[in-house]
């Protein structure tokens, strides 16, 4: 039994009997320490806690990585340890991106467990011994490795062959994080043809969850080639966006950033109107902003964004911004189409 300190333990993790468990098995493997657990609902640090190790159940993905991307902004020296049913190398690396130094496989033993709480608390990163990551964000977790993605070893390879035009479209979106409501939305059905549509792509990829789904998904050129034109369509999904930042309201009046501005932050608009003053445009909900400040050469803002109403918007730094930029192919493709419309439209407008 390893013989910790006194420390806080928080579990976040849905109410049930798995969350029961877990949080009395990590009582009994770090002796003497007291062990809280916590819904994904609540931000378990608002309450001024001195928490020692966060311990994520990470199949709950967007919500797993809002809550690490919130725990490295308030307490970046703080370890934190993900548990998952699938540990695959996609999944680890968008962990490893939200500041995650542990993961763990749902399979693993007591052991295990222990070796991977010792190592986060002695400042260490714990991966499992048979993920390989992308040169970039092996770097990222202080590995050696410098390979891409392999595929596992006699895994076999999916087919999508037996899916319809439709069932690829759910699946891209599965893929790319949206939820069954999002993709319902975006493709004008209902959330049970949704659904319908996602058991029938299960059965086709021989695979049980969705997490395993978006695996395999990666795989398959035609669910890139969907994802590329949304990306072309100008369609984003913002959970890539939440998993580096929470909501943040602006009152009426407000000034994001001025011209000429150093460009530090990327912005998207979850609600209200924002009035960009020397162009005189409104912009509203679901629009990016900041966007060419992070590629100008001088990283300067272009012009004034005032709030004309009250907003709530995401804030995403420009370090974060530029990491989802160059790990997210699907995200890169949207900025740059994006930026490529907005340059033409200020062509239209000098001409006028």
């Amino acid at each position: 039994m390893w013989r910790a300190r006194l420390m806080l333990i928080l579990f976040i993790a849905p109410a049930g009997l798995f969350r029961d468990g877990v949080a009395r098995l990590l009582g009994e493997v770090a002796d003497g320490a007291e062990v809280k657990c916590a819904d994904y609902t609540l931000n378990p640090f608002d309450h001024g806690q001195t928490v020692d190790v966060l311990v994520l159940d990470g199949d709950y993905l967007p919500e797993a990585l809002t809550t690490a991307s919130a725990s490295r902004r308030g307490a970046p020296n703080l370890p934190v340890l993900a548990l998952l049913t699938s540990v695959d190398p996609q999944t680890v690396e968008q962990f490893i991106s939200a500041g995650v130094a542990g993961h763990l496989g749902k399979s693993e033993s007591t052991n295990a467990l222990i070796s991977a709480l010792r190592l986060l608390a002695a400042g260490g990163r714990h991966l499992p011994s048979d993920i390989r990551l992308s040169a970039s964000t092996a770097a990222t977790a202080g590995t050696a490795s410098t390979d891409a993605l392999p595929k596992s070893a006699g895994a076999a390879e999916p087919n999508s062959d037996f899916l319809t035009p439709r069932q690829l479209q759910v699946l891209a979106l599965a893929a790319r994080g949206d939820s069954n409501k999002s993709i319902a939305r975006q493709l004008n059905i209902t959330e049970g043809t949704v659904k319908v549509h996602l058991y029938t792509v299960y059965k086709a990829l021989k695979v049980g969850s969705r997490g395993q789904a978006s695996v395999a998904a990666a795989r398959l050129q035609k669910v890139g080639d969907v994802q590329l034109h949304h990306a072309l369509d100008g369609q984003l999904s913002i959970s890539r966006l939440l998993a580096y930042t929470a909501p943040t309201r602006f009152q009426s009046g407000h000034v994001l950033f001025h011209k000429d501005d150093r460009s530090d932050a990327l912005y998207y608009m979850v609600r209200g109107t924002v009035m960009l003053e020397e162009i005189g445009i409104e912009v509203g909900q679901g629009t990016i902003l900041g966007e060419i400040g992070l590629f100008s050469p001088d990283h300067r803002r272009t012009c004034t964004a005032r709030c004309k109403s009250e907003c709530e918007l995401l804030v995403v730094s420009a370090t974060d911004a530029m990491r989802l930029y160059y790990q997210d192919p699907d995200f890169a493709t949207f900025l740059i189409h994006l930026i490529t419309r907005r340059l033409e439209a200020d062509k239209l407008r000098t001409k006028r």
